[in-house]
Protein backbone atom coordinates (compact mmCIF):
# COMPACT_ATOMS: atom_id res chain seq x y z
CA UNK A 1 0.00 0.00 0.00
CA UNK A 2 1.04 3.72 -1.42
CA UNK A 3 1.66 5.88 2.08
CA UNK A 4 -1.34 8.20 2.20
CA UNK A 5 -1.42 12.24 1.93
CA UNK A 6 -3.49 14.64 3.38
CA UNK A 7 -3.86 17.55 1.77
CA UNK A 8 -7.09 18.37 3.41
CA UNK A 9 -9.15 18.63 0.44
CA UNK A 10 -13.14 18.92 0.90
CA UNK A 11 -13.24 15.74 -0.90
CA UNK A 12 -10.93 14.10 1.13
CA UNK A 13 -13.71 11.50 3.52
CA UNK A 14 -11.93 12.58 6.84
CA UNK A 15 -12.97 16.03 8.67
CA UNK A 16 -9.69 17.80 10.71
CA UNK A 17 -9.94 20.16 12.67
CA UNK A 18 -8.55 23.19 10.43
CA UNK A 19 -9.82 21.88 7.11
CA UNK A 20 -7.67 24.41 5.70
CA UNK A 21 -4.58 23.01 6.86
CA UNK A 22 -2.31 20.57 5.23
CA UNK A 23 -1.61 17.69 7.76
CA UNK A 24 1.80 15.59 6.94
CA UNK A 25 0.67 12.09 7.65
CA UNK A 26 2.81 9.79 10.28
CA UNK A 27 3.18 6.43 10.29
CA UNK A 28 5.86 5.59 12.95
CA UNK A 29 6.51 6.97 16.44
CA UNK A 30 9.85 6.60 18.43
CA UNK A 31 10.90 8.34 21.66
CA UNK A 32 10.12 11.65 21.50
CA UNK A 33 10.62 11.85 17.55
CA UNK A 34 7.71 11.02 15.03
CA UNK A 35 8.47 9.95 11.21
CA UNK A 36 6.37 11.02 8.55
CA UNK A 37 5.50 9.28 5.34
CA UNK A 38 8.37 10.81 3.70
CA UNK A 39 10.74 9.71 6.16
CA UNK A 40 11.14 13.46 7.74
CA UNK A 41 11.51 13.17 11.25
CA UNK A 42 9.94 15.73 14.02
CA UNK A 43 10.50 16.37 17.56
CA UNK A 44 7.05 15.74 19.21
CA UNK A 45 7.62 18.83 21.63
CA UNK A 46 4.01 18.96 22.78
CA UNK A 47 4.23 15.27 23.64
CA UNK A 48 0.60 14.65 21.62
CA UNK A 49 -1.69 17.07 23.04
CA UNK A 50 0.47 16.76 26.49
CA UNK A 51 -0.78 12.90 26.87
CA UNK A 52 2.17 10.78 25.38
CA UNK A 53 4.21 11.46 28.89
CA UNK A 54 6.55 8.26 27.90
CA UNK A 55 7.20 8.83 24.20
CA UNK A 56 6.25 6.87 21.34
CA UNK A 57 6.79 3.17 20.33
CA UNK A 58 6.56 1.49 23.56
CA UNK A 59 6.02 -2.18 22.82
CA UNK A 60 5.87 -3.00 26.45
CA UNK A 61 2.56 -0.82 26.88
CA UNK A 62 1.38 -2.05 23.82
CA UNK A 63 1.73 -6.00 24.78
CA UNK A 64 0.44 -5.34 27.93
CA UNK A 65 -2.71 -4.14 26.21
CA UNK A 66 -2.45 -6.69 23.63
CA UNK A 67 -2.26 -9.77 26.67
CA UNK A 68 -5.24 -8.19 28.43
CA UNK A 69 -7.17 -7.89 25.23
CA UNK A 70 -7.08 -11.70 24.59
CA UNK A 71 -7.76 -12.11 27.85
CA UNK A 72 -10.88 -10.09 28.61
CA UNK A 73 -10.86 -7.14 26.15
CA UNK A 74 -14.54 -5.88 27.65
CA UNK A 75 -17.22 -6.07 30.68
CA UNK A 76 -20.32 -3.49 31.09
CA UNK A 77 -19.34 -1.24 34.60
CA UNK A 78 -23.31 -1.41 35.73
CA UNK A 79 -22.96 -5.42 35.88
CA UNK A 80 -19.34 -6.35 36.44
CA UNK A 81 -15.63 -5.13 37.59
CA UNK A 82 -12.77 -6.02 36.63
CA UNK A 83 -9.10 -7.02 38.14
CA UNK A 84 -7.02 -4.15 36.13
CA UNK A 85 -9.65 -1.78 37.20
CA UNK A 86 -9.80 -2.66 40.71
CA UNK A 87 -5.67 -3.08 40.71
CA UNK A 88 -5.71 0.81 38.71
CA UNK A 89 -7.78 2.17 41.19
CA UNK A 90 -5.77 1.02 44.57
CA UNK A 91 -2.56 2.48 42.80
CA UNK A 92 -3.74 5.86 42.32
CA UNK A 93 -5.39 6.05 45.60
CA UNK A 94 -2.23 5.09 46.91
CA UNK A 95 -0.65 8.11 45.11
CA UNK A 96 -2.80 10.75 45.45
CA UNK A 97 -2.47 13.59 48.98
CA UNK A 98 -4.83 13.24 51.61
CA UNK A 99 -7.82 11.22 51.74
CA UNK A 100 -8.26 11.00 47.88
CA UNK A 101 -9.04 7.27 47.77
CA UNK A 102 -11.16 6.69 45.57
CA UNK A 103 -11.81 6.51 41.73
CA UNK A 104 -14.51 6.63 38.90
CA UNK A 105 -12.76 5.68 35.68
CA UNK A 106 -13.50 7.10 32.21
CA UNK A 107 -12.32 7.30 28.91
CA UNK A 108 -10.84 10.91 28.78
CA UNK A 109 -10.62 14.47 30.33
CA UNK A 110 -14.08 15.61 29.26
CA UNK A 111 -15.84 12.96 30.78
CA UNK A 112 -13.79 13.37 33.78
CA UNK A 113 -14.94 16.55 34.39
CA UNK A 114 -18.34 16.16 33.91
CA UNK A 115 -18.04 13.27 36.28
CA UNK A 116 -16.80 15.64 38.65
CA UNK A 117 -19.23 18.03 38.28
CA UNK A 118 -22.02 15.48 38.77
CA UNK A 119 -20.36 13.99 41.58
CA UNK A 120 -19.92 17.66 43.37
CA UNK A 121 -24.11 17.52 42.69
CA UNK A 122 -25.12 14.18 44.24
CA UNK A 123 -22.78 14.57 47.19
CA UNK A 124 -24.89 18.06 47.79
CA UNK A 125 -28.22 16.90 46.66
CA UNK A 126 -27.58 13.81 49.26
CA UNK A 127 -26.96 16.34 52.40
CA UNK A 128 -29.77 18.49 51.85
CA UNK A 129 -28.39 20.83 49.93
CA UNK A 130 -30.60 20.53 46.56
CA UNK A 131 -29.94 24.62 45.94
CA UNK A 132 -26.21 24.17 45.34
CA UNK A 133 -25.94 23.43 41.42
CA UNK A 134 -23.93 25.99 40.16
CA UNK A 135 -19.90 25.39 39.65
CA UNK A 136 -17.74 28.58 39.44
CA UNK A 137 -14.73 28.35 36.52
CA UNK A 138 -12.13 30.91 35.59
CA UNK A 139 -11.67 32.04 32.48
CA UNK A 140 -8.54 31.41 30.06
CA UNK A 141 -9.00 28.05 31.52
CA UNK A 142 -9.80 24.63 29.26
CA UNK A 143 -11.68 21.59 30.99
CA UNK A 144 -12.75 20.27 27.71
CA UNK A 145 -14.85 19.90 24.40
CA UNK A 146 -18.84 18.49 25.87
CA UNK A 147 -21.41 20.92 26.79
CA UNK A 148 -20.59 20.24 30.61
CA UNK A 149 -17.22 21.15 30.43
CA UNK A 150 -17.40 23.46 27.81
CA UNK A 151 -19.87 25.66 30.27
CA UNK A 152 -16.78 25.57 32.47
CA UNK A 153 -14.28 26.34 29.74
CA UNK A 154 -13.22 29.92 30.08
CA UNK A 155 -11.62 30.21 26.13
CA UNK A 156 -14.05 32.30 24.58
CA UNK A 157 -13.60 31.29 20.51
CA UNK A 158 -14.00 27.53 21.68
CA UNK A 159 -17.49 28.85 23.94
CA UNK A 160 -18.85 31.23 21.44
CA UNK A 161 -20.55 28.68 18.25
CA UNK A 162 -22.57 27.06 20.80
CA UNK A 163 -23.23 29.56 23.73
CA UNK A 164 -27.08 28.91 23.55
CA UNK A 165 -26.30 25.15 24.42
CA UNK A 166 -23.94 26.10 27.58
CA UNK A 167 -24.78 26.02 31.62
CA UNK A 168 -24.78 29.30 32.68
CA UNK A 169 -21.55 29.23 35.28
CA UNK A 170 -19.98 31.87 36.57
CA UNK A 171 -16.40 32.86 35.77
CA UNK A 172 -13.46 34.46 37.60
CA UNK A 173 -10.07 36.06 36.26
CA UNK A 174 -7.35 32.86 36.15
CA UNK A 175 -3.97 34.00 37.79
CA UNK A 176 -2.11 35.86 35.60
CA UNK A 177 0.57 38.35 37.32
CA UNK A 178 2.28 39.02 33.76
CA UNK A 179 -1.36 40.87 32.30
CA UNK A 180 -3.29 41.22 35.63
CA UNK A 181 -5.70 44.24 35.92
CA UNK A 182 -6.48 43.90 39.62
CA UNK A 183 -5.00 46.91 41.45
CA UNK A 184 -1.45 46.29 43.15
CA UNK A 185 -0.56 43.29 41.48
CA UNK A 186 2.06 45.00 39.13
CA UNK A 187 3.41 41.53 37.82
CA UNK A 188 3.56 39.64 41.19
CA UNK A 189 0.12 38.18 42.44
CA UNK A 190 -0.79 39.86 45.51
CA UNK A 191 -4.05 37.27 45.48
CA UNK A 192 -6.99 39.41 44.44
CA UNK A 193 -7.43 37.10 41.82
CA UNK A 194 -8.21 34.39 44.48
CA UNK A 195 -10.44 36.84 46.53
CA UNK A 196 -12.59 37.19 43.83
CA UNK A 197 -13.61 33.97 44.37
CA UNK A 198 -15.35 34.50 47.83
CA UNK A 199 -16.73 37.68 46.05
CA UNK A 200 -18.30 35.17 43.25
CA UNK A 201 -19.70 33.05 45.85
CA UNK A 202 -21.33 35.91 47.99
CA UNK A 203 -22.79 37.11 44.56
CA UNK A 204 -24.01 33.71 43.53
CA UNK A 205 -25.19 32.87 47.32
CA UNK A 206 -23.05 29.99 48.50
CA UNK A 207 -26.77 28.06 49.01
CA UNK A 208 -26.36 28.02 45.01
CA UNK A 209 -22.44 27.06 44.51
CA UNK A 210 -21.79 23.65 44.13
CA UNK A 211 -18.01 23.58 43.28
CA UNK A 212 -15.06 25.54 42.31
CA UNK A 213 -12.62 24.00 39.44
CA UNK A 214 -9.26 25.38 38.93
CA UNK A 215 -6.17 24.28 37.09
CA UNK A 216 -3.04 24.24 39.26
CA UNK A 217 -1.41 25.15 35.95
CA UNK A 218 -3.57 27.09 33.37
CA UNK A 219 -2.64 25.70 29.30
CA UNK A 220 -6.19 27.47 28.46
CA UNK A 221 -5.31 31.27 26.92
CA UNK A 222 -1.93 31.13 29.30
CA UNK A 223 1.16 29.37 28.40
CA UNK A 224 2.31 27.22 31.29
CA UNK A 225 0.61 30.02 34.13
CA UNK A 226 1.45 28.22 37.32
CA UNK A 227 -0.18 30.34 40.26
CA UNK A 228 2.42 30.99 43.35
CA UNK A 229 1.23 28.26 46.13
CA UNK A 230 -0.12 31.28 48.50
CA UNK A 231 -3.15 30.99 45.57
CA UNK A 232 -4.29 27.97 46.19
CA UNK A 233 -3.98 27.45 49.74
CA UNK A 234 -6.20 30.65 49.56
CA UNK A 235 -9.05 28.91 47.10
CA UNK A 236 -8.84 26.33 49.71
CA UNK A 237 -9.72 28.18 52.61
CA UNK A 238 -12.50 30.72 50.91
CA UNK A 239 -14.22 26.83 49.33
CA UNK A 240 -14.03 25.69 53.02
CA UNK A 241 -15.75 29.14 54.45
CA UNK A 242 -18.36 28.40 52.09
CA UNK A 243 -19.26 24.85 51.76
CA UNK A 244 -17.90 24.68 48.52
CA UNK A 245 -15.95 21.55 46.94
CA UNK A 246 -12.67 22.28 45.06
CA UNK A 247 -11.86 20.74 41.85
CA UNK A 248 -8.11 20.03 40.87
CA UNK A 249 -8.37 19.81 37.14
CA UNK A 250 -5.07 17.83 36.28
CA UNK A 251 -5.79 16.04 32.96
CA UNK A 252 -3.03 18.28 32.03
CA UNK A 253 -0.17 18.45 35.05
CA UNK A 254 -1.19 14.60 36.38
CA UNK A 255 1.00 11.64 36.54
CA UNK A 256 4.40 14.06 36.92
CA UNK A 257 4.30 16.80 34.08
CA UNK A 258 5.86 19.29 36.80
CA UNK A 259 8.09 16.87 38.96
CA UNK A 260 4.73 15.62 41.34
CA UNK A 261 2.26 13.13 40.30
CA UNK A 262 0.18 15.69 41.27
CA UNK A 263 1.34 19.68 40.25
CA UNK A 264 -1.40 20.81 42.99
CA UNK A 265 0.88 18.90 45.07
CA UNK A 266 3.88 22.27 45.07
CA UNK A 267 0.92 24.42 47.06
CA UNK A 268 0.35 21.75 49.49
CA UNK A 269 -3.62 21.77 49.09
CA UNK A 270 -5.96 18.73 48.97
CA UNK A 271 -8.92 19.48 46.67
CA UNK A 272 -11.79 17.53 47.38
CA UNK A 273 -11.94 16.44 43.68
CA UNK A 274 -8.87 15.38 41.24
CA UNK A 275 -9.90 14.83 37.30
CA UNK A 276 -6.78 12.57 35.44
CA UNK A 277 -6.81 11.93 32.40
CA UNK A 278 -3.42 12.38 29.48
CA UNK A 279 -1.05 11.07 30.88
CA UNK A 280 -2.68 8.12 33.23
CA UNK A 281 -2.45 5.93 29.64
CA UNK A 282 0.83 7.80 28.07
CA UNK A 283 -1.84 8.02 25.06
CA UNK A 284 -1.60 4.49 24.06
CA UNK A 285 -5.48 3.74 25.33
CA UNK A 286 -8.42 6.62 25.99
CA UNK A 287 -8.29 6.64 29.61
CA UNK A 288 -9.37 9.25 32.55
CA UNK A 289 -10.90 9.74 35.75
CA UNK A 290 -12.02 11.56 39.26
CA UNK A 291 -10.27 10.74 42.73
CA UNK A 292 -12.26 11.79 45.28
CA UNK A 293 -12.62 11.73 49.43
CA UNK A 294 -13.80 9.47 51.81
CA UNK A 295 -16.88 12.76 52.71
CA UNK A 296 -17.82 11.98 49.04
CA UNK A 297 -17.95 7.92 48.68
CA UNK A 298 -19.56 8.19 52.26
CA UNK A 299 -22.20 10.45 50.72
CA UNK A 300 -22.94 8.15 47.47
CA UNK A 301 -22.90 4.98 49.51
CA UNK A 302 -25.14 6.60 52.35
CA UNK A 303 -27.94 7.08 49.24
CA UNK A 304 -28.52 3.55 48.56
CA UNK A 305 -28.74 3.22 44.92
CA UNK A 306 -26.47 3.84 41.76
CA UNK A 307 -24.59 6.61 40.32
CA UNK A 308 -26.52 7.76 37.83
CA UNK A 309 -24.05 8.59 35.21
CA UNK A 310 -22.60 6.19 33.08
CA UNK A 311 -19.91 5.72 30.06
CA UNK A 312 -19.65 2.59 27.97
CA UNK A 313 -15.91 2.81 28.56
CA UNK A 314 -16.32 3.33 32.18
CA UNK A 315 -13.62 0.68 33.69
CA UNK A 316 -12.26 -0.63 30.93
CA UNK A 317 -9.81 -3.36 31.03
CA UNK A 318 -7.85 -2.69 28.48
CA UNK A 319 -7.06 0.92 29.09
CA UNK A 320 -7.12 0.19 32.80
CA UNK A 321 -3.81 -2.48 32.06
CA UNK A 322 -2.45 0.24 30.04
CA UNK A 323 -2.19 2.74 33.21
CA UNK A 324 -1.03 0.25 35.26
CA UNK A 325 1.87 -0.58 33.22
CA UNK A 326 2.21 3.79 32.82
CA UNK A 327 2.36 3.44 36.31
CA UNK A 328 5.25 0.71 36.61
CA UNK A 329 7.25 2.45 33.78
CA UNK A 330 7.27 5.65 35.71
CA UNK A 331 8.47 3.91 39.12
CA UNK A 332 10.82 1.54 37.82
CA UNK A 333 12.27 4.75 35.42
CA UNK A 334 12.29 7.35 37.87
CA UNK A 335 10.60 9.60 35.50
CA UNK A 336 9.12 12.06 38.53
CA UNK A 337 13.31 11.83 39.50
CA UNK A 338 14.15 13.12 36.38
CA UNK A 339 11.67 15.48 35.56
CA UNK A 340 12.49 17.22 38.60
CA UNK A 341 16.50 17.24 38.03
CA UNK A 342 15.62 18.01 34.50
CA UNK A 343 13.66 20.61 34.94
CA UNK A 344 15.70 22.51 36.73
CA UNK A 345 18.13 22.20 33.76
CA UNK A 346 15.95 23.44 31.28
CA UNK A 347 14.30 26.55 33.54
CA UNK A 348 17.21 28.91 33.14
CA UNK A 349 17.71 28.38 29.69
CA UNK A 350 14.31 28.36 28.87
CA UNK A 351 14.47 31.85 30.27
CA UNK A 352 17.01 33.20 28.82
CA UNK A 353 14.70 33.15 25.73
CA UNK A 354 13.08 36.24 27.46
CA UNK A 355 16.03 38.27 26.90
CA UNK A 356 14.67 37.74 23.21
CA UNK A 357 13.09 41.06 21.62
CA UNK A 358 9.83 39.17 20.83
CA UNK A 359 9.54 37.35 24.10
CA UNK A 360 7.69 39.27 27.20
CA UNK A 361 7.70 36.66 29.94
CA UNK A 362 8.81 32.94 30.33
CA UNK A 363 7.42 30.86 32.87
CA UNK A 364 7.00 27.07 33.28
CA UNK A 365 7.12 24.08 35.81
CA UNK A 366 8.88 20.66 35.35
CA UNK A 367 8.31 19.70 32.11
CA UNK A 368 5.52 22.15 31.09
CA UNK A 369 7.02 25.71 30.16
CA UNK A 370 5.47 28.69 28.16
CA UNK A 371 6.48 31.97 26.55
CA UNK A 372 4.29 34.71 25.42
CA UNK A 373 5.01 36.72 22.28
CA UNK A 374 5.03 40.33 22.55
CA UNK A 375 5.28 43.41 20.16
CA UNK A 376 6.67 45.89 22.58
CA UNK A 377 8.47 44.21 25.78
CA UNK A 378 7.92 47.71 27.62
CA UNK A 379 4.35 47.95 27.35
CA UNK A 380 3.38 44.48 27.06
CA UNK A 381 1.65 45.35 23.92
CA UNK A 382 0.80 41.94 21.79
CA UNK A 383 0.76 41.19 18.08
CA UNK A 384 -2.27 41.77 16.01
CA UNK A 385 -4.00 38.65 14.87
CA UNK A 386 -3.50 40.33 11.45
CA UNK A 387 0.21 39.82 11.75
CA UNK A 388 -0.37 36.01 12.09
CA UNK A 389 2.35 35.09 14.11
CA UNK A 390 1.18 32.00 15.70
CA UNK A 391 1.23 30.23 12.68
CA UNK A 392 4.35 31.70 10.95
CA UNK A 393 6.30 30.65 13.84
CA UNK A 394 4.82 27.26 13.83
CA UNK A 395 5.60 26.85 9.80
CA UNK A 396 9.11 28.22 10.60
CA UNK A 397 9.19 25.06 13.50
CA UNK A 398 7.88 22.56 11.58
CA UNK A 399 10.03 23.35 8.54
CA UNK A 400 13.10 22.45 10.93
CA UNK A 401 11.80 19.00 12.28
CA UNK A 402 10.00 20.61 15.67
CA UNK A 403 6.60 20.91 16.79
CA UNK A 404 5.47 23.00 19.67
CA UNK A 405 2.49 24.36 20.22
CA UNK A 406 2.23 28.22 19.31
CA UNK A 407 -1.40 29.71 20.09
CA UNK A 408 -2.83 33.02 19.00
CA UNK A 409 -5.27 34.63 21.41
CA UNK A 410 -3.67 35.11 24.44
CA UNK A 411 -4.10 38.51 24.68
CA UNK A 412 -7.85 39.36 24.26
CA UNK A 413 -8.98 35.74 22.70
CA UNK A 414 -8.12 37.68 19.59
CA UNK A 415 -4.56 38.93 19.45
CA UNK A 416 -1.37 37.76 21.22
CA UNK A 417 0.34 35.05 20.74
CA UNK A 418 2.12 32.18 23.01
CA UNK A 419 4.50 28.84 22.86
CA UNK A 420 3.89 26.00 24.54
CA UNK A 421 6.37 23.50 25.49
CA UNK A 422 5.38 20.05 27.29
CA UNK A 423 7.85 17.54 25.62
CA UNK A 424 7.81 13.37 26.59
CA UNK A 425 8.84 13.16 30.22
CA UNK A 426 11.99 11.04 28.36
CA UNK A 427 13.38 13.80 26.87
CA UNK A 428 17.15 14.26 27.70
CA UNK A 429 19.34 16.91 27.87
CA UNK A 430 20.61 16.56 24.82
CA UNK A 431 17.43 16.87 23.42
CA UNK A 432 15.92 19.71 25.42
CA UNK A 433 19.09 21.83 23.81
CA UNK A 434 18.31 20.75 20.21
CA UNK A 435 14.64 21.86 21.07
CA UNK A 436 15.22 25.28 22.25
CA UNK A 437 18.37 26.34 19.54
CA UNK A 438 16.16 25.61 16.79
CA UNK A 439 12.93 27.35 18.46
CA UNK A 440 15.89 30.40 19.23
CA UNK A 441 16.86 30.68 15.59
CA UNK A 442 13.11 30.26 14.61
CA UNK A 443 12.66 33.45 17.06
CA UNK A 444 15.17 35.24 15.16
CA UNK A 445 13.91 34.46 11.77
CA UNK A 446 10.93 35.38 12.96
CA UNK A 447 11.84 38.51 14.09
CA UNK A 448 13.76 39.23 10.43
CA UNK A 449 10.51 38.50 8.77
CA UNK A 450 8.46 40.93 11.15
CA UNK A 451 11.22 43.66 10.61
CA UNK A 452 11.04 43.29 6.90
Amino acid sequence: MSPMTSNSHTSEPLLHRDPTQHYPVMVRGEGIYLYDADGRRYVDGTAGATNVTLGHGRGRIADAMAQQARQLAYCFSTQFTNEPALQLAQRLAALAPGDLNHVYFVSGGSEAIETAIKLARMYHLQRGAAGKHKVIARWRSYHGATLGALSLTGLVGMRTPYAPWLAPFPHIASCYPYRCTFAGCAGSCNLSCAGELERAIQQEGAENVAAFVAEPVVMGAIAAGAAPPEYFREIRAICDRYDVLFIADEIITGMGRTGTWFAIEHSGVVPDMITFAKGISSGYSPLGGVLFGDRIRAELTARGGPFPHIFTAVNNPVAARAGLEVLDILEEEGVLRHVQELGRYLAPRWEQLGSHPLVGETRGLGLLWGLELVRDKATHEPFPAAERVSPRLSKLLLDRGVSLAVQAGCHDFVSGDDVRFSPPLIITREQVDEVLAILAACLDELAAELAA
